[in-house]
């Protein structure tokens, strides 16, 4: 199967594939939420990493319920190759190789009754020692009971399994994560496109679940500039 990593290209690829599509929707129209989704902000304070996450092969796993495939069917490779990126970005080299999210997808297609193994037997079937379980449980880009605002939301549930033999069955982390994007006010259709929002919410998403990985610098809430 596929796999990124090894050659330090195949990185930069994916990485610039990301920021291209970001330079091209900020050239569109929507400069402000560029600026405000990642522009720099002081003072600053470092949060540990929650779990050390290492691996010689991972797979990246998402799984979506039958009510975020209906309204984003690509919803779960969009995520994962957001998430390939994160990690490309920040945690080299201590994860080797990952699986290429296409390879995954693939798989599920051909194997419909992938939910029912075990996560192991799952890392297993691609050959890795580590898989990070992806569980959507929201993906929503309009805000909630309006039809002319739109506001990014993504709920997950993710979990890390060491898959080599003789490690448990049970998750070694697992948390929660929500992202929204504005996070203070929801945006008209006339300010912004969907697929803006779509783009830089999968991303920021993306960030909060590999930051759980590394330590990072966050804005002080509060704090004055």
């Amino acid at each position: 199967m596929a796999a990124i990593g090894g050659n330090p290209m195949r990185w930069r690829i994916g990485i610039l594939v990301v920021l291209v599509g970001l330079a091209a929707a900020g050239a569109a129209g929507c400069h402000s939420l560029f600026a405000w989704a990642f522009a720099e902000r002081h003072p600053k304070e470092t949060v540990k990493a929650e779990y050390a996450l290492e691996a010689e092969r991972l797979v990246i796993v998402p799984y979506a319920g039958t009510e975020v495939l209906f309204n984003d069917p690509t919803a779960p490779i969009e995520v994962s190759s957001a998430i390939v990126n994160e990690i490309g970005l920040h945690l080299r080299p201590r994860i080797k190789t990952i699986v290429h999210p296409v390879e995954v997808t693939r798989w599920q297609e051909s194997n419909l009754e992938w939910p029912n193994m075990t996560l192991p037997d799952i890392a297993k079937a691609f050959q890795a020692d580590t898989l990070l379980y992806v569980e959507l449980e929201q993906f929503a880009m309009t805000e909630e009971r309006s039809a002319n605002l739109l506001r990014g939301r993504v709920k997950a549930r993710i979990q890390v399994i060491k898959g080599r033999p003789g490690d448990r069955a049970n998750p070694v982390y697992e948390t929660r994560i929500e992202t929204m994007f504005p996070e203070d006010r929801p945006v008209g259709v006339l300010e912004i496109s969907e697929r803006q929002i779509r783009m830089y919410t999968t991303v920021m998403f993306a960030r909060a679940i590999a930051r759980k990985f590394y330590d990072h610098e966050v804005e002080v809430k509060g704090g004055k500039s």
